[in-house]
């Protein structure tokens, strides 16, 4: 559980950083993090202050509760071999679920693809897309699953840790002030995929490609489509997976990945 008591100084790290700031810019303290009304430059001092919370407690994990080097640790969660096709399977599988149901949106009329930036921004935008999507899955499954599910697991059975885990990786997206909470029970849906991923295979690769991929989708197609249809259906602009549709899809790629790699023993 230790590993869930390092997540929790992060968003400790947030408020004392966000109340520094609002203090230096003149602005009332406030208990929720947002950090909306910041100035330019004090907001960019936020941003990485809590990049580097969490790259802390990625690195001070595994000499204090494992007595191994962050390398040696991180390391033990990508076995080599056949083992990287994992994530070529992960990655191809979101891509194509997103795929359907866009294309289910598209014919039923609630979504709209056109194009809405000037090319040189679209290119701009979009030739960040692979880098951003591997990078940001890259370190959500250090943090969520081969630190804290991982720390879980040896301390639960399963069927306690896994829930643990998915709460909180879902919470974690709300712990900033966010438009919508309705959205809450996609990222509940989200992420019992990826932990039950990282259990089937005990690796990162599967949860791994499975995230990248749905990012990878979800940030090249945002910059053309408008949604159209209910919020209930489509779930919102940023995280489509929140609809009924969405969850319903979330689901039956965690079938397909029991189908694939095995029940959890």
């Amino acid at each position: 559980m230790r590993a869930l008591v390092l997540l929790a100084l992060v968003p400790l790290v947030m408020w004392l950083t966000q109340t520094a700031l609002l203090l230096r810019a003149g602005l009332p303290v406030r208990l929720r993090i947002n950090s909306a009304d910041l100035p330019q430059r004090l907001k960019w001092v936020n941003r990485v202050v809590t990049y580097v919370a969490f790259a802390t407690v990625l690195l001070i994990y595994p000499p204090l509760c494992h007595s191994e080097s962050p390398l040696t640790y991180y390391r033990g969660f990508f076995p080599l071999g056949l083992r990287p096709l994992e994530m070529l399977h992960g990655a191809a599988a979101a891509i194509l679920y997103l795929v359907l149901l866009y294309l289910a949106w598209t014919i039923s009329g609630n979504v709209r693809f056109e194009v809405r930036h000037d090319a040189k921004r679209l290119a701009r935008r979009l030739a960040g897309v692979p880098l951003t999507a591997i990078l940001a899955a890259f370190v959500e499954e250090l943090l969520f699953r081969a630190m804290l599910l991982n720390d879980l697991l040896a301390s639960l059975n399963v069927y306690l840790a896994v829930p643990i885990g998915v709460v909180v990786f879902a919470g974690a997206h709300y712990v900033r002030s966010v438009k919508r909470y309705w959205t809450f029970p996609g990222h509940l849906a989200l992420g019992t995929l990826f932990s039950l991923a990282f259990v089937y295979t005990g690796a990162l690769w599967l949860s791994l490609g499975l995230h990248a991929g749905g990012i990878l989708v979800l940030m090249a197609v945002r910059p053309f489509i408008r949604y159209t249809g209910p919020a209930g259906l489509v779930g919102a602009s940023i995280f489509p997976y929140a609809g009924i549709l969405g969850i319903l899809a979330l689901i039956l790629l965690s079938l397909n990945m029991w189908l694939s790699y095995g029940v959890v023993s």
